[in-house]
């Protein structure tokens, strides 16, 4: 799997992750992003309580990763394809 940097221009941060790609089910051709990821990433890239600088992960600016859903575990699902990673 392909490893995404993200960064937020506000803060000047910057977090990788890999998204895990979804074979079978209803999203399957999708990838996903635990939520404790998003979490950390989150974290890594803004930090800041209450801080709305960023987006679903904290990134602002570069990468946008295209969140198409959530699972039932509040899982990420996001589409590769719809982005400019």
């Amino acid at each position: 799997m392909k490893t995404i940097t993200l960064t937020n221009d506000f803060h000047n941060t910057s977090a990788s992750v890999q998204p895990v790609a979804i074979t079978e089910g209803r999203f399957a051709g999708l990838y996903k992003i635990s939520r404790k990821t998003a979490l950390r990433l989150r974290s890594e890239l803004c930090g800041v309580s209450g801080c709305t600088c960023g987006g679903n992960f904290g990134e602002r600016g570069g990468v946008k990763l295209d969140v198409v859903n959530e699972d039932y575990d509040r899982n990420y699902i996001v589409d590769l394809s719809r982005n400019n990673a």
